[in-house]
């Protein structure tokens, strides 16, 4: 019986991030609310490695290939996993509280409201950065 509370307590207590969404670069995703969600930095991480993550959460949530991904905000302190850094994504801009922008020729995480299609994003999951 200990056990179980014990376990309850830890499920109960757990932070965030043990409920993230890993991405196959290893990369976490966790949602900051009802329509931004956060890709967690690795030492190494890019604009590449954040859009495959975002492309690959997207699609585990329900999305369309063709629906588009918008960028929230760059690199800023994470909410899911304190002391590291994040870039925030979202599936509906308007819920967001975001302005789209045209597709920007470089892919970046500066942009406040640039976008690519979950597919596209996807097409960056080539390379694999390892986590600490």
């Amino acid at each position: 019986m200990h056990r179980l509370i014990a376990l309850a307590a830890v499920l109960v207590f757990a932070p965030a991030a043990l409920y993230a969404f890993t991405a196959t670069n290893r990369l976490s995703v966790a949602d900051v609310d009802s329509a931004v969600f956060e890709v967690v930095a690795v030492p190494g991480s890019g604009p590449r490695q954040f859009w495959c993550a975002a492309g690959q959460y997207a699609l585990s949530k329900g999305a369309r290939s063709n629906a588009r991904i918008y960028l929230v905000s760059g690199r800023q302190p994470s909410v899911s996993e304190p002391g590291r850094t994040a870039v925030r994504f979202t599936l509906n801009p308007d819920a967001a509280g975001i302005t789209p922008v045209e597709p920007q020729l470089t892919l970046n995480v500066d942009v406040t409201g640039d976008n690519l299609r979950v597919a596209s994003a996807r097409q960056y999951c080539g390379v694999v950065i390892s986590r600490p």
